[in-house]
């Protein structure tokens, strides 16, 4: 009884929020507009992406300061280990990688943005030179200082 009691006002509240949206007075943004943002979010997309892919062949080979300038200071990022680095840990634990033989970076997503911040969602896939390949979901949340982008924090969660 109690089950169904909780059934009957999940779907009551959810009618009430569709109810809600259906009043809301519609405001449709001009064509110009709707263009503007979207290639204004597709540019952003490609932009993060391109910062990703320097920064992980930066990781791989080792170098610390193309790692830096792309790092935010107060920088905060967590591994598929579950440790979790800040900006100076980062650095001193960056070398040159001798296992990875290949890596790819897909399924790019940029989840929100705005003026001055932007999080970014995708694949990251690294096969080693005996040839397992590893994939994690990646989400990252950059911040625009001084005109330039820079990662502020990242997860990252190994996909079995």
């Amino acid at each position: 009884m109690k089950s169904i009691l909780a059934v009957a006002t999940l779907m009551a509240m959810l009618s009430l929020c569709s109810l809600s949206e259906k009043l809301k007075p519609e405001t449709k943004p001009s064509p110009d507009k709707t263009v503007t943002a979207s290639t204004d979010r597709n540019a952003v997309l490609a932009e993060l992406l391109k910062i990703e892919r320097e920064v992980t062949t930066a990781s791989l080979n080792g170098d610390i300061s193309t790692l830096a300038n792309y790092i935010a200071d107060d920088y905060s990022g967590a591994g598929v280990d579950g440790r979790s680095q800040n900006k100076n840990q980062l650095l001193a634990a960056t070398k040159p990688d001798k296992i990875t033989k290949s890596w790819t970076i897909t399924e790019g997503q940029l989840v929100s943005l705005d003026d001055e911040s932007a999080v970014l969602n995708y694949v990251q896939s690294q096969t080693s030179r005996s040839g397992v390949t590893a994939r994690a979901r990646v989400i990252d949340t950059f911040v625009r200082r001084d005109g330039r982008w820079q990662i502020k924090s990242e997860q990252q969660t190994l996909i079995r």
